[in-house]
């Protein structure tokens, strides 16, 4: 249950209460509103607009109010308040009198721009991105050397992304898990190189992606290649920003030294660090974006992936290239995930329902424990893990983590991460003495949340035993860390975890809980991410009603790049 703030009255108690606006979204809005402005619709529209920025869209679009959902990390499948039937203010008057409020317009708080609300700070921002994309846009063509070949079998859209590369000096590569993002960034390097020395960027916005990127792409650069000294690291390290300051070292008067950036799993990118980015780069320096438009967006405000990919006029015509040719994921999840995107529900159900490596299993918020195939996947993964941590074998316990990943939609509630987790522990407390008892335990599986000087966002650990004490064997490379559990205080239980923090992964088994039907998480960005997370078998837990509605669903990321 959402909290209510209790100074709440009226009109803004009314929305709090639908979920409409949360305590943070109220109190800020009334905070600013103070001694300025008491025009009780106006400051719904502040509060709204904090609401939006909250979820990750850019401004409030005021014609598109209406459309709303309530929001709520708690999902027990009910459904909640009907927002059609709230009191909305009249849309004929609405924009002028919040046009006309001595707290929106340049230099104050809020922005009011072809109908979007923002923040001030947020559409300074957006035009910042803007501005920098239009400058780059009309840098001339480059010339190119021919590009080398693909030493693995042909493809025409790897070739034309490289093409676009070279000639550009922004270009986007897009596609889904498996269609050869990676070899296609190794082939862009290999081929520039052939001109020259090149100072290479490899960036991504977790330390996870950020080694994964440098481990795909750093071995497979074509021998002699005059590199330098390549970067490597999260994109807050190649702006040179603390882990807890927004200030950069690089940027328009220190610009980046790089001939080449890449930036990997753009998709996370929020608006904030892609202006940060742009604004760091010198006109000589190459811009390669490279990510899944389709997946989940940041966590913190901005599409800018999606809204480049939306909007063609942002970048130079042919500078934007789509990958669709899937060679990781096994065929029938690669053709589901493609039904997914195409929004077509129908085809999306009849593969489901003939696919030998994709299970249903009917869910509707009740008995987790009685799902057999759930107890199966769990048990046996416990097992392994168990076995290989007591061993003190922690290359083999991190691999059998990563074979398998339950992912849920919601945190709390008996469709979220924390219902299925503690199931899952408790099912492993059946079969392995002394599992899941105690602040740390043989087996136990753990993910880093926050970055610091030594861990990354992401970052994925199990306790293992070694000689008589109990070890955090950190996933950094093909040999585990091994640190004091202690120093791991930003870690969280592993037996389940959200699908956006799933982002970037991959495992040969996932099992999908489904949020119920209506809930505001149930978008086609969601389904779409989580089901592409699988390699070899995916397990979905849920409702067809649900899983229709996911389908029919795009999420909804407001913002005034897109076009």
């Amino acid at each position: 249950m959402h909290e209510i703030p209790a100074s709440a009255t009226g009109k803004l108690r009314d929305f709090a209460e639908a979920g409409m606006i949360g305590l943070a979204d109220y109190h800020l809005a009334r905070r600013m509103s103070r001694g300025f402005e008491t025009d009780e619709d106006v400051v719904l529209a502040f509060a709204l607009a904090v609401r939006e920025l909250r979820l990750g869209s850019v401004c409030l679009v005021l014609d598109d109010v209406r459309s709303l959902k309530p929001d709520t990390d708690v999902d027990d499948g009910s459904v909640g308040a009907d927002p059609r039937s709230l009191d909305w203010p009249d849309g004929t008057t609405w924009p002028d009198r919040i046009a006309a409020s001595p707290l929106v317009g340049p230099d104050r708080p809020f922005i009011l721009d072809d109908g979007r609300l923002y923040l001030a700070r947020f559409h300074a921002q957006e035009r910042a991105v803007a501005e920098a994309l239009a400058r780059r846009r009309g840098l001339p063509l480059d010339d190119f050397v021919a590009p080398l070949p693909n030493t693995d079998e042909p493809d025409a859209q790897q070739d034309a992304a490289v093409v676009a590369a070279m000639r550009h000096r922004t270009a986007v590569v897009t596609g889904g898990p498996g269609t050869g993002k990676t070899t296609t960034v190794v082939r862009i390097l290999n081929s520039l190189a052939q001109a020259g020395p090149l100072r290479i960027a490899l960036a991504a916005p977790t330390g996870k992606a950020a080694r994964q990127l440098h481990d795909a792409v750093m071995g497979r650069l074509r021998p002699g290649a005059s590199l330098g000294e390549p970067f490597s690291g999260t994109l807050h390290r190649l702006l040179g920003k603390s882990v807890r300051g927004p200030r950069a070292v690089h940027d328009a008067d220190n610009p980046l030294p790089h001939d080449v950036v890449v930036l990997d799993e753009v998709s996370m990118v929020s608006l904030e660090h892609m202006a940060s980015l742009l604004a760091a780069l010198t006109p000589a320096t190459r811009l390669l974006l490279v990510g899944d438009p389709h997946q989940l967006r940041s966590v913190e405000a901005g599409a800018v992936l999606a809204d480049i990919v939306a909007n063609p006029g942002l970048l130079q015509s042919g500078s934007v290239v789509e990958l669709a040719t899937n060679r990781r994921s096994n065929q029938e999840i690669a053709a589901l995930a493609r039904a997914i995107h195409d929004g077509d529900a129908s085809r999306a159900l009849e593969l489901v329902d003939a696919a030998r490596t994709i299970a249903w299993y009917d869910y509707d918020g009740e008995g987790v424990h009685a799902l057999g195939q759930f107890r199966s996947d769990v048990t046996a993964q416990v097992a392994e893990v168990a076995s290989a941590a007591a061993r003190d074998d922690a290359r083999a316990a991190l691999d059998a983590l990563g074979r398998h990943r339950v992912l849920c939609a919601h945190r709390l509630g008996p469709f979220g991460v924390q219902g299925w987790a503690r199931a899952a522990r408790e099912m492993g407390a059946e079969i392995v003495d002394g599992y899941g008892r105690g602040e740390h335990y043989v087996g136990q599986p753990l993910l880093v949340t926050h970055n610091s000087d030594t861990f990354s966002n992401g970052d994925v650990a199990v306790i293992v035993a070694s000689h008589g004490a109990l070890l955090a064997a950190v996933d950094q490379g093909p040999e585990p860390l091994r640190v004091a559990p202690v120093l791991l205080d930003n870690a969280v239980d592993l037996h389940a975890m959200t699908i956006h923090k799933a982002q970037g992964g991959s495992y040969d088994r996932v099992s999908v809980v489904l949020p119920p039907a209506d809930s505001p998480l149930a978008t086609r960005e969601l389904l779409y991410t989580a089901v592409t997370r699988a390699r070899k078998e995916l397990r979905i837990y849920g409702t067809r009603r649900a899983f229709l509605q996911a389908i029919a669903t795009p999420v909804r990321r407001a913002s005034g790049l897109a076009g």
